[in-house]
């Protein structure tokens, strides 16, 4: 008999308590019920069991002995769909090569996982699978690992936690995309998610919801990932049952082998180090801003000024002006940014036509110390770009296919399909592509068993031709984006992400946004789409100094996207922004406020207002703004004064905890004055006319230290971790000045996380400097960490 098996090779190992102190008695009484286990992962301070069928057991913190997996739910470590059904391991065994290998009890298909533990966390990754001859290996799926944590769910950085413990998934390449196939909800708990539980403004089973790796559940909460086969075409569905055929791809990317995620658990404050560790131990993106991560830099909730008349001419007064509010950054948004298109993303004349020109704006901005962002809508290809105009590109997105059963005229009006379901709800719009002619339609009705009648058709769209048509001829439908033009196929998408990084290179821009990303995700790819455009550009970056903003997430470009700043003037109220910035917390993401308005004409009291909510969730905002209107306004400079006070008090971290909850009021008025720059303000609350309401607070930037207690004492051969922790939110690095942390420990400089193993007895002492930057002092401390047995 040709029994097929799911190997597993790597670390693997017996139950030790790795962690700090573990003293308590039901922490020893834990870590013996674990040792009984005959398998286990670790991956940090998280412990995995597995069963002898290859099924999770345990999903145990080591440091107490805690078991976060929620009752009752039986699911494999690691599955397949083969041949349309769920094939699970049926047994689990450790080589003398020491391999893991999960037998399958279908005996269709063999799969080997490496696993490989590092002091803080560990990875999987699919290095074989085998098919018994006729087996078609259709999907991988990676958990969902269920746990009962309800308390924070980061569903795009793929973590869940509490005040005690986080866990945490992360996808290592692109084709690992978090979350689960639509077509496969029901291997996954899909009946029980909760879908949008931040409640976002975005839809309830918006594409991109469906590619995070966490996930929140009527019982706690999930982790998962999957990756496709496509070395042949697949039909995928979208949320909402729309199917589209995709690939095939070539190998490695269109298969299954290479599929790899990094598992951990950890204390929540040292999450964010994992994370970064997990990022720069395996290639992942890494932006940075002023040479820090920009995961940990205070710097990457900045404000910009996006300058709807943004343009050669008057480059140096929008600077000026962004400057008079210590801003540090204008960005071009009219038209959705300084292009002639959306698609082949050539420089308009308002930045001179060309990259050269484009590179001449940026450097101008650069002598007034400003650096200059451009608005994108990614995936989106406008009517009259180059891509549509014929001969159309062939490689244009589109969904489902037909077959006229009838010749189609030149003149004709109505058409003859096989089939009506590729032309009916689930994509935008309603636009048809035969050969090289768009063609809008109508209605669709069935007119028999075998054939739809379509109807309403206007020929010749989008300055194409009308041509006749024979029987049998593909009718493709084609992906609209939101605003009535095309969407790319993964192709175009690439070559958008080249031309994107391009014009960043030879021009300077430091900043962009993605605005329309699901349109990368709606061609079907999901997250995948997402993948490819946004890391596609972060990867031919000269300058990883970049900031990252998108109109939406997935797990696998968590690491390429600085931030997210949703919010639009006039329809996004307060409530609703707390709700996305509890959302950007829980995805370690800086706090946003989104677009907020600013004219010249505007009142004291409304930017006041903006500001005062900003600083309540210490987050930084999107003016949208014009130099027309700040030249012509009364209050421009009142206003420009009083957006740097606020920002300078903000970034500095002088508002107390209890002043941010005032703050965040939203029935109360404030005004800032500043007593000493950088280091003391003047907070008065003001009635809605202005007048002043009590005595003034004083507002102090905190003093150059640290904030955090001694370090705990080391155990060789144990996973230490420990936060350091300036009390300054402007600190850009964490350096050890003197001495030496204990052997086998490392500090983290962007996180002042020191985590490791260490490996030899004795007493270390050492200094750790926070280098603050610009004009505040460095801090420093002198610690003294004992290392027993």
């Amino acid at each position: 008999m040709d029994r097929r098996r799911f190997l597993v090779t790597g670390s693997l190992s017996s139950i030790t308590a790795l962690g700090l102190a573990v003293g308590p008695a039901h922490a020893a009484q834990a870590a013996r019920a674990e040792a009984s286990s005959s398998k286990r992962i670790v991956a940090g301070f998280l412990s995995v069991g597995v069963s002898t069928s290859g099924r999770v057991t345990s999903l145990v913190d080591l440091r107490d002995g805690t078991d976060y997996l929620a009752p009752g739910a039986s699911v494999p470590l690691v599955s397949v769909v083969a041949d349309g059904k769920h094939e699970v391991p049926a047994e689990v065994r450790v080589s003398s090569r020491n391999r893991w290998i999960l037998e399958f009890g279908s005996e269709k298909v063999t799969i080997q996982v490496k696993v490989v533990k590092f002091p803080t966390h560990s990875t999987l990754e699919v290095v074989g699978l085998t098919a018994a001859p006729g087996v078609d290996v259709q999907t991988l799926l990676w958990g969902p690992l269920p746990t009962k944590i309800t308390e924070t769910i980061g569903e795009t950085a793929g973590v869940v936690g509490n005040d005690d413990f986080v866990l945490g998934v992360r996808p290592l390449n692109d084709k690992t995309v978090g979350g689960w196939p639509n077509e496969h909800l029901a291997y996954g708990f899909g009946p029980d998610l909760i879908w949008n539980p931040y409640g976002l403004q975005t839809g309830v089973k918006d594409e991109w919801l469906a590619s995070n790796v966490a996930a929140k559940t009527h019982w706690g909460s999930i982790l998962r990932a999957t990756t496709y086969d496509y070395s042949r075409v697949r039909v995928r569905q979208r949320t909402n049952g729309y199917e589209i055929p995709l690939g095939p791809l070539p190998a490695p990317e269109g298969r299954i082998v290479g599929s790899k995620i990094a598992l951990f658990g950890s204390a929540p404050d040292l999450a964010l180090t994992v994370l970064s560790q997990i990022a720069k131990k395996h290639g992942q993106a890494y932006p940075t801003i002023d040479g820090q991560w920009q995961k940990a830099a205070q710097r990457t909730s900045q404000s910009h000024f996006w300058v709807h008349d943004l343009n050669t001419r008057n480059v140096t007064v929008a600077s000026q002006y962004a400057k008079q509010a210590g801003v540090r950054n204008i960005y071009a948004i009219s038209g959705n940014g300084p292009w002639v298109s959306h698609g082949h993303y050539q420089f308009n004349s308002s930045f001179g036509g060309s990259d050269a020109a484009a590179a001449t704006l940026v450097a101008t901005a650069a002598k007034e110390e400003i650096e200059v962002g451009v608005h994108t809508l990614s995936n989106f290809i406008d009517a009259h770009d180059p891509y549509v105009k014929p001969p159309a590109d062939p490689r244009l997105a589109v969904g489902g296919a037909v077959k006229l059963t009838r010749p189609l005229g030149r003149s004709d009006t109505t058409l003859y399909v096989d089939a009506d379901r590729p032309l009916g709800s689930g994509v935008d719009g309603r636009r048809l592509r035969i050969g090289d002619e768009f063609i809008t339609y109508g209605t669709v009705t069935k007119v028999s068993n075998t054939e739809s009648q379509v109807s309403g058709l206007k020929r010749a769209q989008w300055s194409s031709a009308a041509q006749s048509y024979p029987v049998g001829t593909s009718v493709a439908r084609l992906i609209q984006n939101g605003y009535g033009g095309a969407m790319g196929g993964l192709p175009i998408i690439d070559e958008i992400a080249t031309r994107l990084a391009t014009a960043y290179n030879s021009t300077g821009i430091h900043a962009t946004s993605y605005d329309g990303l699901e349109s990368a995700g709606y061609t079907g790819w999901g997250g995948y789409g997402f993948a490819r455009l946004v890391n596609g550009v972060y990867r031919q970056l000269n300058s990883k100094d970049f900031i990252t903003e998108c109109s939406n997430l997935s797990s696998n470009t968590w690491d390429a996207q600085s931030r997210a700043s949703w919010g639009e003037i006039g329809v996004t109220d307060y409530a609703q922004l707390i709700r996305s910035n509890t959302f950007y917390r829980a995805n370690y993401l800086p706090g946003m406020m989104g677009q907020q308005g600013l004219s010249g004409n505007a009142g004291l009291q409304t930017i006041e207002n903006t500001m005062a909510r900003a600083a309540s969730l210490d987050a930084g905002i999107n003016f949208e703004t014009s130099v027309g209107s700040l030249q012509s306004g009364q209050n421009t400079a009142t206003l420009l004064r009083a957006v740097k006070i606020w920002e300078s008090a903000r970034t500095s971290g002088a508002f107390t905890p209890v002043q941010k909850k005032q703050l965040g009021t939203a029935s109360r008025h404030w005004h800032l004055n500043e007593v000493t720059p950088m280091q003391e303000w003047s907070l008065q609350e003001m009635d809605s006319s202005g007048q002043p309401i009590g005595e003034p607070q004083p507002v102090k930037a905190p003093t150059p230290g640290f904030i955090t207690p001694e370090p705990p004492d080391a155990q060789v051969g144990e996973l230490y971790a420990y936060k350091v922790t300036s009390s300054t939110p402007q600190t850009v690095r964490y350096d050890v000045t003197s001495g030496c942390l204990p052997s086998g420990l490392t500090l983290n400089k962007d996180t002042g996380g020191i985590t490791g193993i260490p490996c030899t007895m004795g007493a270390s002492k050492f200094t750790v400097t926070a280098r603050n930057g610009g004009s505040i002092p460095d801090a420093k401390i002198t610690y003294k960490v004992r290392t027993t047995r």
